[in-house]
């Protein structure tokens, strides 16, 4: 867990040594939750795109140059 204080997220400083840590935790997590949540959208545009590419004719190694996946993902996608 960061070291951060109750008031680096906005909440009253006055709060219990208890709440404040469980109110951190809880902020904590959803904040990484959010990245991770990101983290897989971008990975799936990047597949959706490589896909579109797939279906429109273009070479694998082209697809991995526009997309940066490698030639293993994109076989793959293709078998898919």
């Amino acid at each position: 867990m960061l070291n951060l204080k109750a008031i680096d997220y906005g909440l009253e400083p006055n709060v219990t040594g208890f709440e404040e840590a469980v109110n951190l935790s809880y902020l904590d997590g959803k904040r990484e939750g959010i990245s991770e949540g990101k983290k897989d959208g971008k990975k799936e545009g990047i597949e959706d795109t490589a896909k579109n590419l797939i279906e429109l004719g273009f070479e694998d190694e082209i697809i991995s140059k526009a997309t940066k996946l490698d030639l293993k993902t994109i076989k793959k996608l293709r078998n898919e």
